[in-house]
């Protein structure tokens, strides 16, 4: 892992997002991301029933609807019910999601360290 800039403001998004929309048992991972365009976009997981969403897919999915799809950067933090956080690398959905749309993109795994999207999943399927 190495180095990133920039990613304080980052982290900061990410939990203020969850730290804001904080519901036990139903939210409690936000995330942030940056596009090359300097715009943020923050997501927070949902907990369902049958299906869980991350927090990561929230805040993709609200970047690509506003026509941002180049990302530079992410991270997910994990708000305790302490009120306390922890930095939460993404799944393995979210590592195919990565790979996939933004293979490019740094992900954010503390305030020093980072990886890019595609060492995430080594020998990804594609089609």
């Amino acid at each position: 892992m190495e180095k990133i800039g920039n990613a304080d403001n980052l982290i900061k998004e990410a939990k203020s997002i969850i730290d804001l929309r904080y519901k036990k048992g139903a939210h409690s991972v936000g995330a942030a991301l940056r596009t090359k365009s300097g715009k943020i976009y923050t997501g927070i997981s949902i907990k369902g029933l049958k299906l869980d969403l991350c927090s990561e897919w929230t805040a993709i999915g609200r970047a690509f609807v506003e026509g941002e799809t180049e990302i530079e950067s992410i991270v997910a933090v994990h708000r305790k019910e302490d009120g306390t956080f922890e930095f939460f690398p993404p799944c393995g959905l979210c590592r195919e999601l990565l790979t996939k749309y933004c293979p490019d993109a740094l992900v954010i795994f503390s305030e020093n360290e980072f990886k890019k999207a595609s060492d995430l999943l080594p020998s990804a399927w594609k089609r």
